[in-house]
């Protein structure tokens, strides 16, 4: 079973691609921060979730703490909510990972919202020996997602 959830794991990164939850708008972005960009191509500075699975918010890190944000990257810890879906998504079972070390990276600059825009483009989460998804150490996703408006 945590063979097939890393598995799927990876496939809803790929497919999906890295989001965070709703943001509060920024009017102007801060060309000195770097951002993550939400489902709905909100910019978000040090959110508190991270969603993977825009549709349905399946999958996703959530109490999130940073400890370190800067232009180049960002750490912190969180824990991996995953919705495996069975018997339905709507009655799924959901299994955490708790204390996943969080790396944002992959800094990705260019236009957005009348200003230039630092977004990451990765993360990374690590699990430990034996404590994620598919006994894996970690699993690294894509932070893909447009800007609103650009």
């Amino acid at each position: 079973m945590r063979r097939q959830l890393g598995m799927a794991l990876g496939i809803a990164g790929l497919m999906a691609g890295g989001v965070a939850a709703p943001a509060v708008a920024a009017e102007t972005p801060d060309p000195t921060r770097t951002y993550v960009v939400d489902c709905t191509g909100e910019l978000d500075y040090k959110p508190k979730r991270i969603v993977f699975a825009c549709g349905d918010g399946g999958v996703y890190f959530g109490k999130i703490k940073w400890s370190k944000w800067n232009m180049n990257e960002a750490v912190g810890r969180g824990t991996l909510y995953y919705n495996i879906c069975e018997p339905s998504c709507g009655a799924g079972n959901v299994f955490t990972y708790k204390k996943v070390r969080i790396e944002l990276g992959g800094v990705a600059s260019g236009p957005g919202m009348g200003t230039m825009v630092n977004t990451f483009s990765s993360l990374t989460g690590t699990f430990g020996p034996d404590s994620g998804p598919a006994m894996s150490e970690s699993a690294t996703w894509a932070l893909d997602n447009p800007i609103k408006g650009s």
